[in-house]
């Protein structure tokens, strides 16, 4: 769909996924850079030298359910394949997980790293383990780690802490709150985790203090956390252990949504005594109104620009639409968060099955959640890529940790983009059509640019070297 002619000049690599058909992140023919001349509706400047965040990475999770699909629903041969799917180079390769420190909504059970018999207080932390990961959770891990070594960075996020540190001697969000007197072992419990995954030769890159600390789910594991027992935990306890241990790990706060309320949240706790322990905030977008946009991330990182931005979860279903519009939603998410600062964009379970599941009772009853994969659990090896396998590949498969996001124009709703400079020097640029027409596209870079004829509601991942 080149309107270019061949030059002498550097080839572009173009990737294109058009929703509902074949074409989902197939290569098309190179195209070439020429003496920049035409005039063009949508021209987007890349221009190299003006350099904003460096990424950290982009990915999913390795959910509890994603794991044990993985490990008991593949033959061995099968699953070496989707694994190279996931992370290898010849796959979407995948840079980023977060990990849900003990179970989350996607799990077979409720549980944490420190269960106790009756909920007896355990101050000491002499019944904390990691086994609970040992049948099905840590081999993926090791194996994804293991396909693409040094790729891939870890953010580590609890659901709940284990059930009698808090108030109502629960695992689920109504009504329990972390006890006072736990906040110095809770903290105790961080470094542990830390420090055994560190052992075990996977260290983990950040850790959010609580997994959307403004709600209280019923069905699954889950705490509130007020802004001021935010504070506190980091600025008294987990920050100063995490120093005393020699622990390099990043603390993050809030981990929820981009809106008024989220604002308010991550820019108090960075307006505090934490800020010294705090290197930014984390965000989600499960919010509604005119309040619910990625520029609300913008807004906390201009308040405290010496502190960072990550996107760390969007998950994705049939509640959104079908799969046009689940692929329109990703791009989105996977475009306008950088453009936000946003270090990273995560979204949700790796891989579900055919009922978006496992799950703990009453979550998702209606099925929607989809994960990177379906992976059925009525048979074995019967795996289907979904939309946002294809969404997250535009970027992760062609943009490294390291890379710095650099200037572009955009046009909003219409023509969408990012763009990138890779630690090798090569560029990215990821394109969003939103429109229900085919569009005529230039990327001017220098004194040189392409024409592409983007399809109506298609991806386009455009990279080149020189």
């Amino acid at each position: 769909m080149s309107l270019n002619i061949k030059s002498s000049q550097e080839s572009v690599e173009v990737w294109l996924s058009v929703p509902n058909t074949s074409t989902m992140l197939v290569r098309q023919t190179d195209i070439y850079f020429a003496v920049d001349s035409d005039v063009n509706n949508y021209t987007i400047i890349v221009d190299e030298d003006t350099q904003y965040q460096q990424i950290d990475g982009f990915g999913g999770s390795l959910t509890d359910a994603s794991c044990w699909l993985l490990k008991y629903k593949l033959t061995d041969q099968k699953r070496a394949e989707v694994m190279q799917d996931l992370f290898g180079q010849s796959g979407i390769n995948i840079s980023l997980l977060r990990q849900p420190i003990g179970a989350s909504d996607f799990s077979w059970e409720a549980w944490t790293f420190d269960d106790t018999t009756n909920n007896t207080d355990d101050w000491s932390l002499n019944n904390f383990s990691l086994s609970r990961e040992d049948a099905y959770i840590r081999p993926m891990l090791d194996m994804a780690y293991k396909v693409n070594p040094g790729r891939i960075k870890i953010f580590a996020t609890p659901w709940s802490p284990p059930a009698w540190m808090r108030s109502n001697k629960g695992l689920y969000g109504k009504g329990g709150y972390l006890r006072p007197e736990c906040y110095n072992v809770y903290a105790d419990y961080f470094v542990k985790y830390v420090k055994e995954c560190e052992a075990k030769g996977i260290p983990v890159y950040a850790v959010t203090i609580q997994n959307e600390p403004q709600y209280e789910p019923d069905a699954y594991p889950g705490m509130q956390m007020s802004i001021q027992d935010e504070i506190g935990f980091i600025k008294d306890y987990i920050g100063p252990k995490f120093q005393q241990n020699g622990i390099s790990t990043k603390i993050i706060c809030f981990d929820h949504n981009f809106d008024d309320k989220g604002t308010d949240f991550a820019a108090s706790v960075l307006a505090s005594g934490a800020y010294n322990y705090c290197a930014g905030s984390a965000w989600h977008p499960y919010c509604a109104g005119n309040s619910c946009v990625h520029e609300k991330m913008t807004e906390v990182h201009n308040r405290y620009p010496d502190k960072d931005v990550w996107f760390t979860e969007a998950g994705s279903g049939t509640w959104i639409g079908d799969d046009s519009a689940q692929f329109a939603d990703q791009m989105y998410h996977t475009i306008r968060s950088p453009r936000n600062w946003s270090k990273s964009v995560v979204f949700w379970n790796i891989a579900l099955d055919q009922n978006a599941a496992p799950k703990l009772a009453g979550v998702d009853t209606s099925n929607s959640n989809r994960g990177f994969l379906t992976i059925r659990s009525d048979s074995t090896d019967s795996v289907t890529r979904n939309t946002s396998y294809y969404s997250m590949g535009h970027t992760s498969k062609f943009v490294d940790p390291g890379a710095y996001k650099i200037e572009s124009n955009s046009f909003p709703d219409d023509i969408e983009d990012v763009a990138y400079k890779n630690p090798d020097g090569s560029k990215v640029v990821v394109l969003s059509n939103r429109t229900p027409n085919q569009k005529s596209v230039k990327i001017q870079s220098g004194s040189e640019s392409f024409t592409y004829t983007v399809p109506e509601k298609a991806a386009v991942t455009f990279k080149w070297r020189s």
